[in-house]
């Protein structure tokens, strides 16, 4: 065991390929997304710096390669039923793949079949929002996620679904309903919704012809699996692009986004990279930043991208952009009829107006006995 830890260390510990001077998907998607942090760290990589990322524990490496292996035997059904789209590279002879449809069952270059390996389904939105990503997989006009789900994912993205199935037991520990959580599971998780909504948005700006992404869930505890068909939804989307275009306006000279939180001896600032940086100032300090060359979505690649997408181009002026709810429960619009009760105002309590008669109804009403005198002649 001590071997095989030192050599998975070894693994996490080598330099990734990942991209780090472009805005991921999975990030935006994440409850504890900050886009000030996404810009120092693309500010940084393209300035040179170096930027050695998120480091794990050796049991979150294994957590991590069992959900590439779920991933891996998902593809691998689909690829044998013949209807799995993507891009295909060749091990062999080092071919990177730039045909996108089903398996060519051998590398067109070189003819390998076993050499032959599935790339996913790449998403490039660099140009226009600054996005890059990749999908599990494409099946006729739906895009493919593959997610493996355990305790620990629910305790992250659906605390009170996981607080509904622990239980206390006899000796003070808590025991969680496993298969009852399962089952209960009766939606997709938040940050999965936000995910779809994103590469949706970049397979339209991309002419790729699909309209909702499906997410296949397997349950690791039982291997039990369910799937959820996701729509794009402008409530959700917008207020998600606004933000990135937020990193990309800092990146070209305009104001650095503001902070996600408002704690900085707590996480995630606690642990953030560029913490010191980040809370020297206030936000009024960092939004008096010289706007200069400010990238404006819908100018440039952007317009060109949405225009193939059969999308109109908006001036900026006229968008209305939610900033403070990543679900868009904060768009800005006019008030509805629920809307919060004023401060100086009590609840139930109604402005009390005399009551005027009618204009050309007007009656004097007659005197009655008992009545107190009047302090004047009637009108």
């Amino acid at each position: 065991m001590g071997d095989i830890q030192a050599h998975l260390i070894k693994k996490a510990d080598a330099p990734s390929d990942r991209r780090q001077d472009i805005i991921h998907p999975s990030e935006m998607a994440a409850h504890d997304w900050c886009p000030r942090a996404t810009y120092y760290r693309i500010r940084d990589v393209r300035d040179g710096k170096p930027y050695a990322g998120e480091q794990f524990a050796v049991g979150t490496l294994s957590i991590f390669e069992e959900g590439h292996d779920i991933h891996r035997k998902w593809q691998g059904w689909l690829r044998e039923m013949g209807v799995l789209e993507g891009r295909w590279d060749c091990l062999d002879c080092g071919r990177r793949g730039v045909d996108f449809g089903t398996d060519p069952l051998s590398c067109t270059k070189c003819d390998s079949v076993t050499g032959l390996t599935y790339g996913e389904v790449p998403l490039d939105a660099e140009k226009e929002l600054l996005i890059c990503g990749h999908a599990d997989g494409k099946v006729g006009r739906r895009l493919i996620e593959i997610k493996s789900i355990g305790k620990g994912t629910v305790r992250m993205d659906e605390p009170e679904l996981l607080k509904k199935h622990t239980h206390a037991t006899v000796n003070g520990k808590n025991l969680v309903d496993l298969d009852g959580l399962w089952a209960d599971l009766q939606r997709p998780l938040k940050p999965h919704v936000k995910q779809a909504n994103v590469y949706l948005k970049i397979a339209q700006l991309m002419g790729i012809d699909v309209d909702e992404m499906v997410f296949l869930y397997e349950f690791k505890p039982n291997q039990q699996t369910k799937s959820f068909t996701i729509k794009i939804s402008p409530r959700v989307i917008e207020p998600l692009l606004a933000k990135a275009e937020s990193v990309a306006d800092a990146l070209h000279g305009g104001p650095v986004p503001p902070r996600a939180f408002d704690k900085s001896d707590k996480k995630p600032c606690s642990s953030c990279s560029w913490a010191t940086e980040c809370w020297k100032g206030s936000d009024a300090d960092d939004s008096t930043q010289p706007q200069r060359g400010r990238r404006r979505r819908g100018e440039a690649a952007g317009a060109e991208g949405r225009a193939s997408a059969g999308k109109p181009v908006r001036p900026r002026g006229t968008r209305r952009r939610a900033t403070a709810d990543p679900e868009g429960r904060n768009r800005p619009g006019r008030r509805r009829a629920d809307a919060p009760v004023r401060r100086d105002v009590s609840v139930g309590e109604l402005p009390q107006r005399e009551a005027l008669p009618s204009s050309g109804s007007r009656k004097v009403r007659r005197k009655r006995a008992g009545d107190p005198p009047s302090s004047g002649s009637p009108r």
